[in-house]
């Protein structure tokens, strides 16, 4: 990763409004409590890790075992394309949904995804890591209603290797809040960024929770 440009930007970043973090605004670092997260600018990629240990036959084996499944290593930022997030109900899982994150969240402004006040669901992300290990992913959440932050959250992804096929993730359980005064719609924002300190997406969503289906 060439230090003068440490996020090359792709079309895959440039459409996921990837960043580092030092990029952000002052409302986003509050609103998603990344005050303390900082671009780790000293980041060594692993295929220079594995380059610089080649004179050690064992430790060469030993790369090679844990690599085999591996997607090509390049010393660049790694890159987190995102393709589908689900939102699925156990208990209805006919009422499932499933948000185009490369070209369909237009479309989710137009027309919110309901949510059954009171009812179980989790989210399902499709993704596919590139160049190097993702370290730390985590994604962050924030929800408005009329304007007004009413709820954030964050949650632990996981590390992962760059891979030739899609990646899935199954978020933890949550309950819809319910009651007169929690029915109606709503503003989210989901922010992906790993422990390095890199965005790897951002994106406004839109949904309600009303009392019936």
């Amino acid at each position: 990763m060439k230090q003068n440009d440490p996020l090359p930007q792709s079309q895959v970043r440039q459409r996921q409004q990837s960043c580092t973090v030092d990029k952000l605004s002052e409302n986003d670092l509050k609103d998603f409590h990344l005050d303390n997260l900082n671009f780790n600018k000293q980041r060594v990629s692993l295929a220079v890790i594995c380059s610089q240990n080649q004179q050690d036959e064992s430790l060469v084996k030993y790369q090679k075992a844990i690599l085999e499944n591996i997607d090509e290593l390049k010393d660049e930022a790694p890159e987190v394309e995102f393709f589908l997030m689900e939102v699925l109900f156990p208990n209805k899982p006919e009422r499932s949904i499933a948000l185009d994150l490369q070209f369909g969240m237009k479309e989710n402004e137009k027309t919110p995804f309901k949510i059954k006040e009171g009812e179980e669901y989790h989210i399902r992300l499709h993704f596919k890591v590139k160049n190097d290990c993702v370290i730390g992913l985590k994604l962050y959440n924030t929800i408005r209603r009329h304007g007004i932050k009413v709820d954030s959250y964050e949650e632990i992804i996981g590390s992962f290797a760059p891979k030739k096929h899609i990646q899935i993730y199954d978020m933890e359980s949550q309950i819809a809040p319910s009651g007169f005064l929690a029915r109606g719609h709503y503003k989210g924002k989901l922010l992906f960024a790993d422990g390095d300190g890199i965005v790897h997406m951002q994106f406004d969503y839109y949904f309600e929770i009303s009392k019936d289906w």
